[in-house]
This record gives structure tokens, C-alpha cells and sequence, in this order.
């Protein structure tokens, strides 16, 4: 209950609107998942261990900071799109529309560019994945190096 209203505060509050598409996610779960406890017995609910619920600290301080320095620039490019959202939104975006009387592509490009910006991250990630599938493709010297040949039963090297 605390991560739903934990998300629609943001959403609010950042005039975030899209984190809203998260709450029927976290509702079915919460909603099944209280089903599920409620056919185990009290025996099998004192053996499931809730150490991620008691030990947070510790799980963030570990797993959180791994992430972060394997992940940064996926991240850093999260936070860099949300600035970039909220700043469109919050100031730009009823700058543009009053130039909607005066330049009328305006209108039409502030209703199509969510879905402009869906497009091109799209076709981004098609080329980042084409480039990236043809750089482990292009070596195939590198797997002849690993290849060892079976010896049999014979366990001598």
C-alpha cells in the first residue's frame, strides 16, 4: 500500500502521469498475492522469510550500489530524459501551445511528440542492438581460442 501511494504522489506531485501505468501492476499483485498467503498454513507462512522486508539497509547499501557502477549510464540517461519530461511539461509545453495561433504545425507536433520520442528511442535500440550483435559476431577467432579438444578417458593434459 505504501509503493501505490508512494506512486501517485509522485506522479502527482512531478506531474508524472505515465508512473500511473505501474499502479494495476502492483494492485493485481498486492491483490493475488494476498490470496496466495491466505491458502498457506501458519507454518508455512512463519517458514517464508521476509528478510527483504526487516533487512533494507543492508540489501541497498549492497545490491543498490553494484548497480549503480554497473549500470550508471543507464541511470544517468533515466534521470536525464525525466529532467527533460518535467522541465517540457512543466514550462515549455504552455509556452508552445499559446503559439498555436500563430504557427498551427506547433499544435500538431506537441500531440505527436510522445510518440515521435517512442519512435526514435526504438529505432536507437534497434541500431545499438545491431551494432552490439555484430561486434561478438566478428570475432570468431576468439571462440576457436577457447575450443579444447575432448581427451577421452584418458584425463592426462
Amino acid at each position: 500500500m505504501l509503493t501505490f501511494s508512494v506512486i501517485v504522489a509522485l506522479a502527482g506531485f512531478l506531474n508524472l502521469g505515465f508512473l500511473t501505468v505501474l499502479l494495476p501492476v502492483l494492485w493485481f499483485y498486492s491483490f493475488f498475492d494476498t490470496f496466495n498467503i491466505k491458502s498457506m498454513t501458519y507454518e508455512e507462512r512463519m517458514s517464508c522469510e521476509d528478510r527483504f522486508l526487516f533487512d533494507l539497509d543492508r540489501m541497498f547499501r549492497k545490491d543498490w550500489m553494484g548497480i549503480m557502477k554497473k549500470r550508471h549510464a543507464l541511470a544517468g540517461g533515466i534521470c536525464i530524459f525525466l529532467g527533460i519530461y518535467m522541465i517540457y511539461n512543466s514550462f515549455l509545453r504552455s509556452f508552445l501551445w499559446e503559439l498555436e495561433d500563430y504557427f498551427p504545425w506547433v499544435a500538431h507536433l506537441m500531440r505527436s511528440l510522445p510518440t515521435l520520442i517512442v519512435a526514435i528511442a526504438v529505432i536507437i535500440l534497434g541500431f545499438w542492438l545491431v551494432a552490439g550483435g555484430r561486434k561478438k559476431a566478428a570475432s570468431p577467432d576468439a571462440q576457436e581460442d577457447d575450443f579444447v579438444e575432448y581427451g577421452g578417458d584418458n584425463h592426462e593434459t
